[in-house]
């Protein structure tokens, strides 16, 4: 039985003013794939990284799996991942939204959630929108949500709950010869860009919690507070 859209809104509306009352949480809807991991198909590694699936087990940022799946694949960690969540947990309920499949969003959290601490089940995957992502699907008032995403055109009617983050792009580098893939770098922990969008959605919780008696809940919006923060972010560059 569907809700209709009156009554949908009306539920968001009540389950994001609750969060906002007791526990000063806003909704962040967290993309997968190129934002906190990068995953590639071992066919698809170069020569020169190959050396990569024998460090698997020797690493903590570094999995393979194949179980369920036509072929092997390898899935990176994005620096400061584990941090980042922990961090933004306390000020946000949080979803995953991925085009990835179900099964395959599920070997991630095994990683980045194995206890359902940040995300319980609170997951998009291709099965329940196979086409764009839509802020539709997330059960919370849409002036209340941060989309942290590192592609904007799959958000066409959302972009402003979007922030775009640098996309995370571990392998496939074919330019360099096995010695420098030895020591290829990874983004930092302290400075990368998980780093920079967690201080950014700090700003952003404390503005919004700022005098947070005195607001009407009816006229509280997160998105121009975006489009303000981003600006004053801007010329601090």
């Amino acid at each position: 039985m569907h809700m209709s859209h009156e009554a949908l809104v009306f539920t968001k509306r009540v389950i994001s003013q609750t969060s906002w009352l007791e526990d000063k949480k806003l909704h962040l809807v967290l993309d997968l794939d190129h934002t906190l991991v990068h995953t590639i198909k071992s066919s698809q590694l170069y020569e020169s990284e190959k050396y990569l699936t024998e460090e698997v087990g020797s690493r903590k940022d570094l999995w393979r799996f194949n179980s369920g799946f036509p072929e092997e694949s390898l899935i990176k960690l994005r620096p400061f991942v584990h941090q980042f969540l922990k961090e933004c947990s306390e000020m946000f309920s949080m979803y995953v939204y991925t085009k990835g499949g179900c099964d395959y969003a599920q070997v991630v959290l095994e990683l980045i959630d194995p206890e359902k601490i940040y995300f319980g089940n609170r997951v998009i995957t291709r099965r329940e929108s196979p086409g764009l992502k839509t802020l539709d699907l997330v059960l919370a008032d849409e002036r209340g949500v941060v989309i942290v995403d590192d592609k904007c055109s799959v958000w066409p009617h959302d972009k402003k709950n979007l922030l775009q983050i640098a996309k995370y792009k571990y392998f496939g580098d074919q330019s360099c010869s096995f010695s420098e893939c030895k020591k290829k770098r990874d983004e930092s922990e302290e400075k990368g860009p998980l780093d920079i969008v967690l201080r950014f959605l700090k700003d952003v919780h404390n503005e919004f919690f700022c005098d947070w008696s005195r607001k009407d809940l009816d006229s509280v919006d997160v998105r121009p507070l975006l489009k303000e923060i981003s600006s004053r972010w801007k010329h601090k560059a």
